[in-house]
């Protein structure tokens, strides 16, 4: 089995550490041409916790994160009004983990090219069309600051984790408009 995954994002990196894992080839195609660590703090439950933990990547986790042990809401006077315990506090087996979107990317992004041939990842390719193929699917990618042809790809199967603008998804449904 051969996959194909459009976005070298958390999800989609993710989705290839899991296909790794299973034994599945994996090609990452991603249109930006470095990732960056750029976004801003989100919070990884427990259960998402779990699931990088199983892919080996809970010491990283831990050295640009903060394990987070409880949630409280003050009022403008600094009074305490709620506290709720998160993670390992409040009896889950893994913790909570407070960290930088973007810094979360470039560790998944080191653990995918420790794991994966480097001529499986591909970055500043742009997914412009795929269709499904008698055996899979092929898809064709362009280098979107020019324009220009990168190249195709087949496979099995492709999954969509191209983000909020995916082209996966207006391929899919073409008269959704942009997101709101």
């Amino acid at each position: 089995m051969e996959a194909i995954i459009i976005g070298g994002g958390i999800g989609g990196l993710v989705a290839a550490l899991e296909l790794h894992k299973a034994r599945i080839g994996v090609r990452i195609f991603e249109s930006v041409a470095e990732v960056k660590p750029l976004g801003v703090g989100i919070n990884l439950l427990p259960h998402c916790v779990r699931n990088l933990d199983e892919l080996g990547a809970m010491s990283k986790l831990l050295d640009i994160g903060v394990a987070t042990s409880e949630q409280v809401f003050f009022n403008k006077f600094g009074q305490k009004i709620w506290t709720d315990p998160r993670g390992l506090a409040a009896g889950y087996k893994w913790p909570q983990i407070s960290i930088h979107r973007g810094q979360l990317q470039v560790a998944l992004m080191e653990i995918v090219r420790e794991r994966i041939p480097a001529d499986r990842i591909h970055l500043g390719w742009h997914l412009a069309a795929f269709e499904s193929a008698g055996d899979g699917v092929r898809a064709r990618f362009i280098d979107r600051a020019t324009g220009h042809a990168r190249g195709e790809a087949h496979a099995d199967f492709l999954v969509g984790a191209d983000g909020i603008h995916s082209a996966v998804r207006a391929s899919f449904y073409p008269d959704e408009g942009p997101a709101k």
